[in-house]
């Protein structure tokens, strides 16, 4: 009986060690398989917000301690309320045009701030280009005869000139009867010196109200607005920027401004070729017929 008792336990004992011996093989075997070394790796690249993530109010002071950079804001110029005329060659009398339409895609080169020591540089690259340009000159600026003899070549050639003020102020603001004033005392004074009539005025930095249009009309003027700004009085230093103001807000019609300023003469051959590569061509402004004025 003790024999048979001893014999069991030891036969026991065989199979747990045999058992055991199984488990550690097994381990052994398939510990470093790549199944598991690759579990291990996923679980390791499981972030700490994954398996415990952040409840409302911490999430809200993470943000607020690295908050986003406002995105930049595109700087442009500011189209005035009143509505542009919509016109399919010549402009009315008294009305506010930003661009002039045509059946073919045309645009419309403008020039502020003159007359002065770019004009004629300015005035050689458009007629080497057969182009008529469109320029509003400020009256204080144009004082020599050989300027007024200069601007009788130009109105020879095609090109147009119109007013800016006598001197560069903004009408916004004042009383409609100075404003009839400004504009008058300086259409009358370029016409005087050029020899013949104005039909355009535009106010200096764009900055117009409802009695800018009334004084308009009450002038016979047509109020000569864009809706393209090159920014190059601003942009001097940044050519390629003044090329993308124009290449990306130019439209069949539009008028586009620029000054005559140094780096408007360095551009004005590139921007000419661009605009003829995007499929457009070029037309001076259009003259109305002559306007009796009492």
């Amino acid at each position: 009986m003790e024999n048979n008792r001893r014999r069991k336990n030891r036969n026991i004992i065989w199979i747990a060690l045999s058992l055991l011996g199984l488990v550690i093989g097994a381990n052994i075997l398939f510990r470093d398989s790549p199944p598991v070394q690759s579990a291990h790796a996923f679980l390791n690249k499981i972030s700490n917000d994954t398996l415990y993530p952040k409840t409302n109010e911490e999430a809200l002071k993470q943000q607020n301690a690295n908050p986003e950079p406002n995105p930049p804001v595109p700087e442009k110029t500011a189209l005035p309320s009143a509505k542009s005329a919509e016109v399919s060659d010549v402009p009315a009398v008294g009305k506010m045009i930003a661009k002039i339409p045509l059946s073919k895609p045309t645009v419309y080169l403008t020039f502020d701030d003159g007359p002065g020591r770019y004009t004629q540089d300015i005035v050689e690259i458009l007629d080497k280009n057969d182009i008529k340009g469109g320029f509003f000159w400020v009256g204080q600026n144009l004082k020599t005869e050989q300027q007024s003899t200069f601007a009788k070549k130009m109105l020879e050639n095609g090109h147009i000139i119109g007013t800016h003020t006598m001197h560069h102020e903004t009408l916004r603001k004042k009383p409609k009867d100075v404003q009839v004033q400004m504009i008058r005392t300086s259409t009358e004074y370029i016409s005087q010196k050029i020899g013949a009539p104005i039909y355009y005025f535009r106010p200096p930095y764009g900055a117009i109200d409802q009695n800018t249009l009334v004084a308009s009309k009450e002038t016979n003027q047509i109020l000569a607005y864009w809706n393209v700004d090159s920014l190059d009085w601003k942009h001097g230093d940044k050519p390629d920027l003044i090329m993308n103001n124009i290449a990306s807000e130019v439209k069949p019609g539009s008028i586009i401004l620029m000054h005559e300023k140094e780096q408007t003469v360095r551009l004005l051959p590139k921007i000419i070729e661009l605009l003829k590569q995007k499929g457009y061509g070029f037309a001076p402004l259009p003259v109305p017929d002559p306007v009796e004025k009492s």
